[in-house]
Protein backbone atom coordinates (compact mmCIF):
# COMPACT_ATOMS: atom_id res chain seq x y z
CA UNK A 1 0.00 0.00 0.00
CA UNK A 2 1.29 3.45 -1.14
CA UNK A 3 1.59 5.80 1.87
CA UNK A 4 -1.28 8.61 2.09
CA UNK A 5 -1.36 11.83 4.18
CA UNK A 6 -2.94 9.38 6.93
CA UNK A 7 0.46 7.13 6.91
CA UNK A 8 2.20 10.54 6.75
CA UNK A 9 0.39 11.76 10.25
CA UNK A 10 1.11 8.21 11.33
CA UNK A 11 4.41 8.44 10.77
CA UNK A 12 5.17 11.93 12.61
CA UNK A 13 2.92 10.66 15.85
CA UNK A 14 5.53 7.87 16.16
CA UNK A 15 8.89 10.50 15.72
CA UNK A 16 6.82 12.64 18.41
CA UNK A 17 6.96 9.42 20.58
CA UNK A 18 10.48 8.70 19.49
CA UNK A 19 12.05 12.20 19.75
CA UNK A 20 9.61 14.44 22.06
CA UNK A 21 9.28 17.25 20.23
CA UNK A 22 7.63 18.39 17.26
CA UNK A 23 10.64 19.99 14.99
CA UNK A 24 12.43 16.93 15.72
CA UNK A 25 9.27 14.84 14.74
CA UNK A 26 8.70 17.31 11.68
CA UNK A 27 12.53 16.62 10.75
CA UNK A 28 12.55 12.81 10.74
CA UNK A 29 9.24 12.34 9.07
CA UNK A 30 11.07 15.12 6.06
CA UNK A 31 14.30 12.79 6.25
CA UNK A 32 12.02 9.40 5.66
CA UNK A 33 10.37 10.99 2.86
CA UNK A 34 13.55 12.63 1.53
CA UNK A 35 15.53 9.12 1.59
CA UNK A 36 12.40 7.11 0.35
CA UNK A 37 10.88 9.70 -2.55
CA UNK A 38 7.29 9.45 -2.52
CA UNK A 39 4.96 6.84 -3.76
CA UNK A 40 6.75 4.37 -1.23
CA UNK A 41 4.83 1.85 0.86
CA UNK A 42 3.55 2.85 4.12
CA UNK A 43 5.35 0.23 6.43
CA UNK A 44 8.77 1.49 4.68
CA UNK A 45 7.93 5.50 5.76
CA UNK A 46 7.09 4.15 9.17
CA UNK A 47 10.45 2.42 9.30
CA UNK A 48 12.71 4.69 7.50
CA UNK A 49 10.60 7.91 9.76
CA UNK A 50 11.98 5.81 13.31
CA UNK A 51 14.89 5.40 11.61
CA UNK A 52 15.82 9.26 11.17
CA UNK A 53 13.85 9.83 14.56
CA UNK A 54 16.64 7.30 16.47
CA UNK A 55 19.51 9.74 14.60
CA UNK A 56 17.74 12.76 15.61
CA UNK A 57 17.62 11.11 19.16
CA UNK A 58 15.67 12.72 21.99
CA UNK A 59 18.33 15.22 23.79
CA UNK A 60 17.25 17.44 26.42
CA UNK A 61 13.21 16.47 26.33
CA UNK A 62 11.35 19.24 28.37
CA UNK A 63 8.63 18.14 30.38
CA UNK A 64 6.21 21.27 29.60
CA UNK A 65 6.92 20.82 25.41
CA UNK A 66 5.66 17.26 25.59
CA UNK A 67 2.97 17.11 27.81
CA UNK A 68 1.11 20.14 25.81
CA UNK A 69 0.46 17.99 23.21
CA UNK A 70 -0.33 14.80 24.42
CA UNK A 71 -2.95 12.67 26.25
CA UNK A 72 -2.34 11.67 29.58
CA UNK A 73 -1.96 8.31 28.91
CA UNK A 74 1.16 9.13 26.27
CA UNK A 75 2.37 11.65 28.19
CA UNK A 76 3.71 8.69 31.00
CA UNK A 77 5.91 7.17 28.40
CA UNK A 78 8.26 10.33 28.85
CA UNK A 79 8.77 8.95 32.47
CA UNK A 80 10.17 6.27 31.23
CA UNK A 81 14.07 5.75 30.07
CA UNK A 82 14.99 6.27 26.85
CA UNK A 83 15.39 3.18 25.60
CA UNK A 84 12.58 1.61 27.65
CA UNK A 85 10.47 4.40 25.97
CA UNK A 86 11.75 3.78 22.44
CA UNK A 87 11.00 -0.23 22.16
CA UNK A 88 7.61 0.37 23.78
CA UNK A 89 6.65 2.81 21.09
CA UNK A 90 8.36 0.45 18.29
CA UNK A 91 7.50 -2.71 19.33
CA UNK A 92 4.09 -1.56 20.96
CA UNK A 93 2.56 1.11 19.09
CA UNK A 94 4.62 1.08 15.64
CA UNK A 95 4.42 -3.20 15.77
CA UNK A 96 7.63 -3.93 14.55
CA UNK A 97 9.41 -7.24 14.88
CA UNK A 98 12.03 -7.58 16.88
CA UNK A 99 15.10 -7.72 14.61
CA UNK A 100 13.59 -4.72 13.32
CA UNK A 101 13.28 -2.82 16.48
CA UNK A 102 17.03 -4.23 17.41
CA UNK A 103 18.15 -3.14 13.72
CA UNK A 104 16.67 0.67 14.47
CA UNK A 105 18.40 1.24 17.76
CA UNK A 106 21.47 -0.61 17.17
CA UNK A 107 21.03 -2.95 20.11
CA UNK A 108 20.85 -7.04 20.81
CA UNK A 109 17.49 -8.22 20.55
CA UNK A 110 17.74 -9.50 24.42
CA UNK A 111 18.08 -5.36 25.49
CA UNK A 112 15.50 -4.65 23.07
CA UNK A 113 13.42 -7.74 24.90
CA UNK A 114 14.19 -6.35 28.84
CA UNK A 115 13.99 -2.84 28.22
CA UNK A 116 10.63 -3.54 27.13
CA UNK A 117 9.82 -6.02 29.71
CA UNK A 118 10.89 -3.18 32.42
CA UNK A 119 8.70 -0.27 30.14
CA UNK A 120 5.87 -2.75 30.62
CA UNK A 121 6.31 -3.53 34.13
CA UNK A 122 6.87 0.48 35.51
CA UNK A 123 4.16 1.88 32.55
CA UNK A 124 1.18 1.12 35.25
CA UNK A 125 2.72 2.77 38.42
CA UNK A 126 4.03 5.70 36.56
CA UNK A 127 1.53 9.07 37.30
CA UNK A 128 1.11 12.04 34.79
CA UNK A 129 3.68 14.33 34.21
CA UNK A 130 3.93 16.74 37.19
CA UNK A 131 2.35 19.54 36.97
CA UNK A 132 0.53 19.10 33.72
CA UNK A 133 -3.28 20.03 34.94
CA UNK A 134 -5.82 16.86 33.97
CA UNK A 135 -9.34 16.51 33.16
CA UNK A 136 -11.25 14.65 35.63
CA UNK A 137 -14.81 13.17 34.43
CA UNK A 138 -14.68 15.50 31.73
CA UNK A 139 -14.51 18.56 34.36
Amino acid sequence: MIATEIHVRDAFLAALMLTGTIEAAEQSVSGAIARLGYGVAADELLVATAKCAIQIGDGCLRWAEIASSLPPELQRLFMLSSVGRKCFVLRILMGLTLEVTSEILNLPKDEVDEALCRALSELPGLAAIPGVVQEVDGV
